[in-house]
């Protein structure tokens, strides 16, 4: 009998981020996991994994439209951000997107985390962030 990982071996989980007035003109910028007006982050900016799994997911939440630029968000292992999935948004108060099993796996120890790109345009300079990563940890074993 051959057993494969599938999501009853497994649990999906949920982890936030977030920024306060996301400034124009960042460029790979880690996210922390909380942060509170005027910008006062928390220093943490990812989640160690006790198990191997998987992203699977993302998506994010702005409190206001920009007009102008664009913003792209991404996940992260071990501060390395994923190809797939990816988000990238302009006029949007909100987006997500999925990627096929397998895409962007991890080892258990690594850290998860989101990072942000917005460019020299992006005018949603008032908009606070919240951005969730959807992993698939494996269970096996426990």
């Amino acid at each position: 009998m051959q057993i494969e990982r599938n999501v009853s071996k497994g649990q999906l989980l949920a982890f936030t981020f977030m920024q306060d007035a996301v400034a124009a003109s960042q460029s790979n910028v880690q996210l922390p996991i909380a942060e509170v007006t005027a910008g006062a982050a928390n220093a943490i900016d990812g989640y160690v994994m006790p198990w191997a799994g998987e992203i699977v997911g993302i998506s994010a939440y702005l409190s206001a439209a920009a007009t102008a630029g664009t913003l792209t968000v991404g996940p992260t292992i071990n501060g390395t951000e994923a190809a797939d999935p990816t988000l990238s948004i302009t006029t949007a108060t909100s987006a997500s997107d999925v990627c096929p099993r397998s895409t962007a796996q991890f080892a258990a120890g690594a850290v998860i985390g989101a990072e942000i790109t917005s460019g020299g345009t992006w005018d949603g300079t008032t908009a606070d962030l919240g951005v969730t990563v959807y992993v698939l940890v494996y269970l096996d074993g426990i």
